[in-house]
């Protein structure tokens, strides 16, 4: 799709149409993956005997209110990179996961960094890990959030429209 060949109203009602998925897409979406997140956790513990990763500054040490905005960002990667890439290019299911996974868990990474170095608070901490702010057993959990995300948008619920 190139834009500069668009008709002016093609391309606003292109942007409405992006803005407007991403707003419902996060309204619904980040509480879900933030409930997700904390069962996730659960799991890793009931496994492990030990919290995968931790929220050095929430109360509750294994959750934090403050990951919604890490969720409503990962929300708007795998939205952006459906909308922008992904559709426009029919890529295939296998390498839409394959590129969720990895940027969102670089965004995993990165949205730790800023919370630490930037702001100050460190908002995620795995234990262990030497990347600190998110492991490589972190790949299977957003493998599942990608999946999840896709079967949510594009299968159960026609959260992404064709356009």
């Amino acid at each position: 799709m190139n834009t500069l060949t668009m008709a002016t109203g093609q391309h606003e009602r292109s942007f409405v149409t992006y803005a407007r998925v991403l707003a419902a897409q996060i309204l619904y979406l980040t509480p879900f993956f933030w409930l997700l997140e904390l069962a996730q956790n659960q799991l890793f513990r009931a496994i492990q005997g030990e919290w995968g990763w931790v929220y050095p500054a929430s109360p509750y040490r294994w959750f934090s209110f403050s990951s919604l905005m890490l969720w409503a960002g990962a929300v708007w990667l795998l939205w952006t990179l459906h909308y922008c890439w992904f559709q426009p290019k029919h890529v295939r299911f296998g390498w839409r996961v394959a590129y969720g996974t990895a940027f969102t868990w670089c965004g995993e990474w990165l949205g730790g960094f800023v919370a630490d170095k930037v702001l100050g608070t460190p908002l995620q901490v795995w234990p262990g890990s030497p990347l600190v702010y998110v492991s490589f057993g972190a790949v299977f959990f957003w493998v599942s959030n990608v999946l999840v995300y896709h079967l949510l948008t594009m299968n159960a619920v026609e959260v992404a429209p064709k356009d």
